[in-house]
């Protein structure tokens, strides 16, 4: 691996696993066994380091999310690419974790950020929409909007969500759970031919929720 690509990959560990704001330019090139010159060389600071892993991040977002167009038919589909969005985050979860401070800190990034949200939005819009096009889903237009915002808002907060209950739960058992959360939401929609798929949404859960 490339030293730059190392430092990426370092420093979004220790971003993740003990908080961006604990972490220094000085500690990563420690953790790394580099120079703080030698990090310098490929990032002038932190604050390059950190808009490199959101270029990284958004980048792998927008493929995902321009990947569902015509492709989530079934509730199926739906738990997979739940599951898909939120194991991005996942992956880059110190963003999400500490959200305000750091679009505070960098508004070049909250722009962009926000532009994400949107298109993630308008993606969940469609998913739903298809859905119902394929007989998934049975929502009055009136409440589309709603529930999207619904949805929007768990996949935007759920890792602050557990932070704050201190769920300790490892990764893949707390994007299961969170999908279940949001797969919740879809429930009332799903009509009277949704029970055979509701009751494999639960047991999928409760096989993996530990």
């Amino acid at each position: 691996m490339k030293t730059r690509d190392r430092i990426l990959h370092v420093s979004l560990l220790l971003f993740n696993d003990e908080g961006e704001a604990q972490q220094t330019a000085v500690d990563i090139s420690n953790a790394l066994g580099i120079s703080p010159g030698n990090l310098y060389y490929h990032f002038k600071g932190k604050d390059a380091i950190i808009r490199a892993l959101f270029d990284a991040f958004e980048e792998e977002m927008r493929v995902i999310l321009r990947g569902s167009r015509g492709q989530v038919t079934s509730i199926e589909d739906n738990w997979v690419y739940l599951y898909i969005i939120l194991e991005e985050i996942y992956d880059f979860r110190f963003f999400y974790r500490n959200l305000g401070v750091l679009l505070d800190r960098y508004p070049d990034l909250a722009s962009r950020f926000r532009s994400l949200v949107a298109e993630q939005r308008t993606t969940i819009h469609n998913v739903l929409a298809d859905l119902g096009k394929a007989d998934v889903l049975t929502i009055d237009p009136r409440l589309s909007e709603a529930l999207t915002d619904q949805i929007m808002m768990s996949l935007t907060f759920w890792l602050e969500a557990d932070a704050m209950n201190r769920s300790n739960l490892e990764g893949a058992a707390l994007i299961h759970k969170t999908v279940f959360q949001v797969m919740c939401l879809i429930v009332p929609y799903m009509g009277e031919n949704g029970f055979d798929a509701l009751s494999r949404m639960i047991s999928h859960y409760e096989a993996n929720r530990t």
